[in-house]
């Protein structure tokens, strides 16, 4: 495979290309569903092969071929490296890409051994079967890359990931409906620990609610969030704005753009106690690697410090664009993707408070363990956030449990946040991006922390 992989860069270079990276990957994995104590599904998929990328003639070029022959993978190098000729003779800039120190290295993560459908029968048997509708879907899988590049990048990888996503909904034809979607997941079966145990709070707590909880007077209020808050709020109103090649417009046909501009990219993001970082080296996560597909070792980035941009997640053509280092953001979910910046683990850093201290020093407020609903514009700035468990707070204490809607732009989130807590807590996720669209696997979160005056709505 090796010597496969390193013709196939020097082929690209003799054809006139500057730059050729060839990534290997195989996926294979087998998934399974249950249903309101019915086994629904199972299956298995598996799918490899070669993606090549070329900087040539000024333009950057991409092919992938799903078969392992020889001849196979150096007819996608010529594609690659015509592609990227075509493309750079329509282009004002050429394609630059920034100098690295690259990866020369071999690690993988010990197999996922877990009966899935026993899993999932159990999960359905800890809910509260007075939820209308109880749907669980879980996923076991082994991700091999394998990533030449022909400026010294040579970085393998073997790392299995788990994934489980419960649907709940409850029903009463006088009172409406409430859904909660609850997940676990990661690079070990330790990652599905104590879930069981949620998924049965969960699903009774719909019921509860569903039954208790009323509308929320109409105002604004002093809001207190809870981790899982913490971790939608950063992934869909930073991370997302800051990825590079979306600053730049790249999806804006697609998935939308930023309120980050190119020509001002030193945004006040919120106050001083807004800190928030992504980082893809966390052992366990389920956005877990430590070589991005460009062969550049992972860090942790600091996207905001102090409420300021500090830095934005990209690859190696958009931090040459802007005069950075790449900082080993770019991902790929298949090997017929291509590499492009993506989140990993991005999470609020957590500040010195005990959150029932944040609790108790907030007068007049709500505070949000959990959502149902999500929405945010194409620009990430004006978003709307529906309450799963929300409960007013009275002279620092926990009240009724109520319904509403957060209805806030992302500078007036952040920049009204006043307390930080020293709890944290991640949830998975697959974010999706790119066209054709790419899902990859992520974590988000935070602590529990209090943003002030924000309006709410029923």
């Amino acid at each position: 495979m090796e010597e496969l992989m390193s013709r196939a860069v020097d082929y690209g270079l003799s054809l006139g290309a500057k730059y050729v990276e060839v990534r290997w990957q195989l996926d294979q994995g087998r998934w399974a569903g249950y249903r309101n104590g019915q086994f629904e599904f199972s299956g298995s998929a598996k799918a490899s092969g070669f993606a090549v990328r070329a900087v040539a003639g000024g333009g950057l070029g991409f092919a992938a071929t799903p078969k392992a022959a020889a001849e196979d993978l150096l007819t996608a190098v010529e594609r690659a490296v015509k592609l990227a000729k075509a493309a750079g003779a329509m282009r004002r800039r050429p394609v630059e890409l920034s100098e690295e120190r690259l990866a020369v290295v071999r690690y993988e993560l010990p197999p996922i051994e877990i009966d899935l459908e026993g899993y999932l029968a159990e999960l359905d048997a800890k809910a509260d079967k007075r939820v209308s509708v109880r749907r669980f879907v879980g996923g076991v899988w082994t991700t091999e890359k394998w990533v030449v590049t022909s400026d010294g990048a040579n970085a393998y990888s073997k790392v299995p990931r788990v994934f489980v996503f419960g649907l709940l909904i409850g029903h009463e034809p006088s009172k409406g409906s409430l859904q909660r979607d609850v997940s676990a997941g990661g690079t070990s079966a330790k990652s599905l620990e104590g879930f069981d145990e949620f998924v049965a709070e969960e699903s009774r707590k719909v019921v509860e609610l569903l039954d208790k909880a009323r509308a929320a007077p109409p105002g604004r209020y002093d809001l207190v969030f809870s981790p899982e808050m913490a971790g939608i709020f950063v992934h869909e109103s930073v991370g997302h704005p800051f990825e590079l090649d979306r600053i730049f417009g790249r999806e804006g046909a697609e998935a939308g753009e930023s309120y980050v501009k190119p020509q001002n990219l030193a945004v006040e993001v919120g106050s001083g106690f807004v800190n928030v970082v992504d980082d893809p080296t966390i052992p366990g996560t389920y956005g877990f690697y430590l070589v991005d597909e460009e062969g550049v070792p992972a860090r942790p980035k600091w996207l905001v410090r102090g409420g300021k941009a500090a830095e934005f997640i990209t690859n190696r053509q958009y931090a040459a664009i802007v005069g950075v280092h790449s900082n080993a953001g770019a991902r790929a979910s298949a090997f017929d993707r291509e590499p492009i910046p993506r989140m990993s683990n991005t999470y609020l850093v957590p500040g010195d408070w005990k959150p029932e201290e944040i609790i108790r020093d907030t007068k007049r407020g709500i505070y949000v363990a959990s959502y149902t609903e999500w929405n945010i514009d194409d620009v990430r700035q004006a978003g709307r956030y529906g309450f799963f468990e929300a409960y007013m707070i009275e002279n620092g204490e926990l009240k009724e449990p109520v319904r509403g809607f957060l209805e806030v732009d992302t500078k007036e989130l952040w920049s009204n946040v006043d307390a930080v807590g020293k709890d944290f807590k991640l949830y998975v996720g697959t974010c999706g991006k790119g066209n054709p669209p790419q899902g990859v696997p992520v974590t988000m979160g935070g602590p529990t922390f209090r943003s002030r005056n924000l309006l709410v709505l029923p």
